[in-house]
Formats: C-alpha cells, sequence, structure tokens
C-alpha cells in the first residue's frame, strides 16, 4: 500500500478504538498505517483510465461508475 501511495496514518483520535480491536499488534509491519481504499481501472497497456481513492472508507466508487469505466475501454 505504501509504494502506491495509498495509506494514511490513522488519526490519534481513533487510535484507542483500534487499539481495542488489536492494533498495531495484528499488522505490526505497518503500525498504524492503514490502506485507502482504492478503485482503480486499468487498461492493457498499464494506464489508469480511472480510479477513485478517499482516505474515508465510506465513500467509494460507485458500482455503476466502474462498469462504465470499463465499458470505455472498449471504445479506446
Amino acid at each position: 500500500m505504501d509504494a502506491y501511495g495509498i495509506s494514511f496514518e490513522l488519526p490519534e483520535r481513533l487510535k484507542a478504538g483500534y487499539t481495542r480491536l488489536g492494533f498495531p499488534d495484528r499488522n505490526p509491519a505497518t503500525g498504524w498505517r492503514l490502506p485507502t481504499p482504492a478503485t482503480f481501472v486499468v487498461d492493457t497497456g498499464g494506464v489508469i483510465r480511472s480510479r477513485h481513492c478517499l482516505s474515508d472508507y465510506r465513500y467509494r466508487m460507485e458500482p455503476r461508475g466502474i462498469i462504465e469505466a470499463v465499458e470505455a475501454l472498449r471504445t479506446r
């Protein structure tokens, strides 16, 4: 996740709650870093044609948007 720049450091205000869930011991290699929810549509040449990346996990790329991005690959 860090290699792609899609991770974030958990804010101090949330660490107490995550400690009760077993963090950071569950994944000691990353500590308090968590992956950012992300969706990428990549063409066969490795070019990112569509993306959605937001640290607020409540907001994801809409399924219809993913379908449209994949369908658009056919017209290229």
